[in-house]
């Protein structure tokens, strides 16, 4: 628990959990789509037999009662840490030597016939030389001990922000929060994080992305996964249409673009799903610590990004700007 100085200073990451938007050049300021109908995940004891786990049953096409899945403990990572469904974990030339913590098969959709060749992949300054370990070194300084408590996963996301456009993203999870960095990797300058409470959060999605039936937006034809803390509220009018905004009440997130790289593409640091599975048994813990008897809802269906004709955003994702890259001698 944060001390009282703490407290004072957080405000939203109060019993109901909170999110934050923290400037590093000032002092620390506190941050004030259709809603799927999913199911509930019953948070379980990991010491229980397998027999007595709960289910989890996920909303969406082709979902029913019948459609279960028995949650994960941190035990079955463990048995299932060398293989996986579908996931080979020698990746010859990866960057990232390290190996994945947990095996999963694919949960999210990648989009048709996009790669990344060597010579593209190298373009973003997070892929050069030990840039994303440098960025980890000053995101990991940032964690509160006796708030965060210890890390549990590092990665290199895309976050789509609520006008629709991609930004690259350090994530940190911890036992008791996700942490969301924006750094620049040219400069290697941290310029701000959000603190996200993981008790707080009352809703996880994952799903091919979607946009409203009349809009002209083309289509993502892949998926991510969306964290929610509004319990069902929608944001203000101001705050949808403010594209600075830094209080929307949910964060959604793909894979990186490097994970297209052939290299790459079983790399936990760049897979959005890894992300996913590692969140589910973090969150289990932090409501059965400060939420017991309560149940985090889990949806498996589309996730609805409201845009309709944005020219700006078509823009600045098919450029990649939400990205730092050298960019034939311009780097941006």
């Amino acid at each position: 628990m944060a001390d009282g100085k703490e407290i004072e200073k957080t405000n939203s990451a109060s019993a109901d959990g909170g999110q934050q938007v923290i400037p590093l050049d000032e002092e620390d300021k506190t941050a004030q789509e259709d809603q799927f109908v999913g199911a509930t995940l019953e948070l379980n004891d990991s010491n229980k037999n397998a027999a007595d786990q709960p289910k989890v049953a996920f909303a969406g096409p082709g979902g029913d009662q019948s459609n279960t899945r028995t949650s994960t403990t941190s035990n079955d990572l463990q048995q299932h840490d060398d293989a996986g469904p579908g996931l080979s974990r020698n990746r010859p030339g990866s960057v990232i030597g390290s190996r994945s913590t947990s095996s999963t098969s694919s949960r999210t959709s990648m989009r048709p016939n996009f790669i990344k060749s060597d010579v593209v992949a190298k373009t973003f300054f997070s892929y050069k030389g030990q840039n994303f370990e440098t960025a980890l070194q000053e995101c990991r300084n940032q964690v509160k001990p006796d708030l965060d408590g210890k890390i549990l996963g590092e990665w290199l996301l895309a976050e789509i922000d609520h006008w629709n456009m991609e930004k690259e993203k350090v994530v940190l999870l911890t036992e008791n929060s996700v942490l969301v960095f924006k750094y620049n990797f040219i400069t290697q300058t941290l310029y701000e994080f959000r603190r996200v409470m993981l008790h707080g959060i009352d809703t996880i999605a994952i799903g091919d992305f979607k946009y409203p039936d009349y809009s002209i937006m083309p289509d993502r034809q892949h998926g991510g996964v969306q964290l929610r803390w509004n319990k069902g509220s929608e944001p203000t009018f101001g705050q949808r249409w403010n594209p600075w905004c830094t209080d929307i009440p949910w964060l959604t997130f793909a894979h990186h673009p490097v994970l297209y790289n052939p290299k790459e593409n079983e790399t936990t640091t760049y897979n959005v799903d890894e992300f996913y599975e590692s969140l589910l048994q973090a969150i289990s813990k932090a409501y059965e610590e400060k939420r017991p008897g309560e149940k985090i809802t889990v949806v498996e269906g589309p996730i609805l990004i409201n845009s309709y004709a944005n020219i700006a955003t078509i823009v600045h994702n098919d450029s990649g700007m939400g990205f730092f890259r050298d960019r034939n001698g311009i780097s941006f």
